[in-house]
């Protein structure tokens, strides 16, 4: 329980950074957040295969938050990271998976994915394929977390599932403050979101 409350805490801070500073604290409390998660899973997870490529996730989703927290611009180095996170991720909900397909799923997140992208078209330019890629790739994560789930209704597939969901709105949000332009609370809903996310990841292979 002390160590989730440091991922909050850090959380928090990191957060609290990106709007008031110092920029110390941003670029300190980010990737630490995703650290400790790692921490919890490598102490607190049965050694599998599952663990393994959760941890490796982890890994390489802090990666993409090092590059995309740079002051000078590291978008697809980022995009990059986290396109491997996600394949990560995937390879490890479809291993838990056995049994027949819920084949409404991928069609509402399918759906989703493809006005998502419809409406980032304009503004992709010479980035449309990258994107179109990445937003496949999570969009069939969640599928897979989604299947891991209807054929299981597990606690760990339970946060597997909302885990990606919450991965899709948080990288939504990102793509729309990116090409769209930035607001206000766009930082929180990314942040809060993403962290929340890897979290309920991370629980997945503590269950």
């Amino acid at each position: 329980m002390l160590s989730w409350f440091a991922v909050c805490f850090s959380g928090l801070l990191h957060i609290s950074a990106a709007y008031k500073g110092p920029r110390w604290q941003f670029y300190l409390f980010k990737p630490l957040t995703i650290a400790l998660m790692m921490a919890i899973a490598a102490m607190g997870a049965e050694p599998s295969a599952y663990t393994h490529l959760i941890l490796a996730g982890l890994l390489f989703s802090l990666v993409g938050d090092i590059f995309l927290m740079l002051p000078k611009d590291r978008f697809i180095p980022g995009l990059l990271s986290f396109l491997v996170a996600h394949i990560l991720y995937s390879v490890a909900f479809w291993q838990q998976f056995e049994g027949p397909m819920v084949w409404w799923l991928p069609s509402m997140i399918g759906a989703a994915g493809v006005i998502i992208f419809l409406l980032l078209l304009p503004n992709l330019g010479a980035l449309l394929l990258p994107v179109g890629l990445y937003i496949a790739v999570i969009a069939q994560m969640a599928w897979g977390a989604g299947e891991f789930w209807m054929n299981t209704h597990s606690q760990p597939a339970a946060y597997a599932f909302g885990g990606a969901l919450l991965f899709m709105v948080s990288d939504t949000v990102l793509a729309f403050e990116r090409f769209k332009g930035p607001f206000r609370t766009s930082v929180l809903l990314i942040m809060g979101t993403y962290f929340c996310a890897q979290g309920l990841i991370t629980l997945s292979a503590l269950s």
